[in-house]
This record gives C-alpha cells, sequence and structure tokens, in this order.
C-alpha cells in the first residue's frame, strides 16, 4: 500500500481482520507469508501517525504498533506515546482495532498490564458482546475496559476528521493526566 492517508490505514486493517478474524485456539503466524501485507501495512501506519502526531504542545510524542513475536495479536493497535510512556506501563493514547474487523476503539488509556489507577470507563462485563470489541483471548490482552475517553470509529471509515480530533484530544488528555 502506498498511501499518506489515515482512512486507507485504517480501512485496511480491519478489511484484513474482516478476512481473518480472531478466532480461539487458531493463532496467525508471524513467519506465514500471508501475514506480510498485514505487517507492511501497520509499519506505514506507524510511519503515518508519527509524522501527523509527532508533538502536542511542544511535547514530542513516538509510536508503537502492535507486531507479534511468534504469533499475530489478536488486537491490532497503534500506541502514540508521550515521553516515558511505553506501551506496558504508561499513560498514552491507543487506536485498537475490533477483533472482527468493524473498527476501531480510540481513546486515551492507561497501561493494562501496570495499572496507574485512571478512571477507565467500563465497557466490557462478564460476557457482553460489543460491536466494537478489542479483547483479546487473555487476560493481559483486554483493552476495552482501560481507556478513560473511549470513541468507537466504524469501518468503512471515510473521512478522518472526527478520528483526527478525537486522536489530539486524547494526546492532550494524556498530558493532563501525566502532569506534562
Amino acid at each position: 500500500m502506498n498511501s499518506d492517508n489515515l482512512v486507507d490505514y485504517f480501512n485496511a486493517v480491519c478489511e484484513f481482520r474482516q478476512l481473518n478474524p480472531v478466532m480461539k485456539n487458531m493463532p496467525l503466524r508471524t513467519n506465514d507469508p500471508a501475514m506480510i501485507p498485514i505487517r507492511d501495512v501497520m509499519n506505514g501506519f506507524k510511519k503515518h501517525v508519527q509524522q501527523q502526531y509527532q508533538e502536542i504542545n511542544n511535547v514530542p510524542f513516538t509510536v508503537e504498533v502492535s507486531r507479534g513475536i511468534m504469533n499475530l495479536p489478536n488486537v491490532l493497535y497503534a500506541c502514540i506515546l508521550p515521553p516515558g510512556q511505553m506501551v506496558r506501563n504508561g499513560i498514552y493514547t491507543a487506536i485498537c482495532f475490533d477483533i472482527m474487523g468493524r473498527g476501531a476503539l480510540v481513546g486515551c488509556v492507561e497501561s493494562k498490564v501496570t495499572s496507574k489507577g485512571l478512571k477507565t470507563v467500563q465497557r466490557k462485563t462478564g460476557s457482553a458482546l460489543l460491536f466494537i470489541d478489542v479483547d483479546g483471548t487473555t487476560k493481559r490482552t483486554k483493552y476495552n475496559n482501560v481507556f478513560v475517553n473511549p470513541e468507537e470509529f466504524y469501518y468503512p471509515l471515510d473521512d478522518s476528521e472526527i478520528l483526527n480530533k478525537h486522536i489530539h484530544e486524547s494526546m492532550k488528555l494524556s498530558l493532563l493526566l501525566l502532569d506534562l
């Protein structure tokens, strides 16, 4: 994919997930040649997000995307990180894609691995079904309830204006919560 358009990357990740939905006990191997296109999309998405959201209020941000070591992660994501924050330990902005390719959940989050005690929105309790579901199969990869200001964006995304605005608001919120 040769694109500089957030909408194109968003839709490409959703389309991949629609063709390759998360299925219990059916991992997608990262070394499978069929995974090369999504790896390329995620790398392009990372570059695009890094360029578009490189700083707010003169504070630089970095971007990490899901990669997987042996298996492709169930929840594909891009995290926009303020200084000193890490995906496994921090407060940052996340774009988490639905496990079935129906869209993404976007907002300011606290790390699932290392809780920061933020007041997060409880989107999912028990076995409730969500239209945009960003829970992986293990306890450490259940992301539905780590968002402070979750907003759902649906596939196909036609315009990135509202998404852009929410990402910027979430980045500012992460700075506020970190007192930066």
